[in-house]
Formats: structure tokens, sequence, C-alpha cells
């Protein structure tokens, strides 16, 4: 199995995590709409610049693979993920959010995917993640999302 390790984010990372969220594949199975450079730039900055947000990237072999991330909003703490197309299918994802997890205690935790996101279900899935019944969901969900907790 490939070694996967988490870190904080370095300037030197944003390069490839910007080519990751550019990347129309990734940005069609995120359902996330890829950022301009310099929009990728400034949206960093300010995500960065919360103390309440947790960034790391996520290494393979040396290299940012991507990044796992975990915030707060009104709905409670979520967390995401974004991975290189490269490095998908190798249980990479499922790794980093493993380590993630380990780090970030506080629960529930919430996590939301485009239905046709099957990778990413299963990677929430065998991280414990529980799909929510309708009546669980947010008020603001979107007919095209599933919606997990991590109680």
């Amino acid at each position: 199995m490939t070694e996967v390790s988490l870190r904080q984010i370095t300037p030197d990372d944003l390069p490839a995590l910007f080519e990751n969220q550019y990347d129309p594949a990734s940005a069609a199975m995120a359902g996330v709409p890829s950022k301009e450079e310099a929009d990728f730039y400034a949206h960093r900055e300010r995500v960065q610049a919360n103390p309440a947000n947790e960034l790391r990237a996520i290494i393979v072999d040396g290299e940012v693979a991507g990044d796992v991330v975990s915030w707060a909003d009104e709905g409670g703490r979520h967390v995401g993920y974004r991975i290189a197309q490269r490095f998908w299918g190798r249980g990479i994802a499922t790794a980093a959010l493993q380590l993630l997890l380990k780090e970030i205690t506080e629960r529930p935790l919430n996590a939301d995917l485009l239905q046709s996101n099957v990778g990413s279900r299963r990677v929430l899935e065998k991280n414990g993640f529980r799909l929510l019944g309708p009546d669980e969901q947010p008020a603001e969900a979107e007919p095209d999302c599933h919606y997990f907790r991590l109680d």
C-alpha cells in the first residue's frame, strides 16, 4: 500500500492544489466549478486566514497528491478532500481522511457530495460516515447531493 501522510499546507503546495481543482474531471466529480488562478489564490488566502479551518496537504511518495480540509459554518463542522486524478482509485483519499479524523475529534462531522460521486461515497463510508435520511438533511439540501454525518 502507498504511504499517505498529512502536513500543513505551505505556499509551495498551492500550484499543485490549483492544478487539482482546475482539472475538468475533478471539478465535475466534486460538483465545484474550477477557479481561475487569481480567484483560487484569493480564496486560499481567505480560507487559510481563518484559524477554525483545518487544512492539510496529502503527501504520497513525497509529492502533493491533494488536500483534505475541515471547516465550520452554521451547519456544523464539515470535511472535504480533493485528490489529483492520477492518484484516484488507490485508497489515498480514504487514508487521508482517516488521518484527519484522528486530528479532529469534534463530532458530528458533515460531508456532502454529488450522488454520482460513488468513489467519495465509499471514502466516507469506509471512514464511518452514514448517509442521512431525508428528514435529517439540511433545509437547503440539493436534490442531486448525498449528505453524510459522522457522529
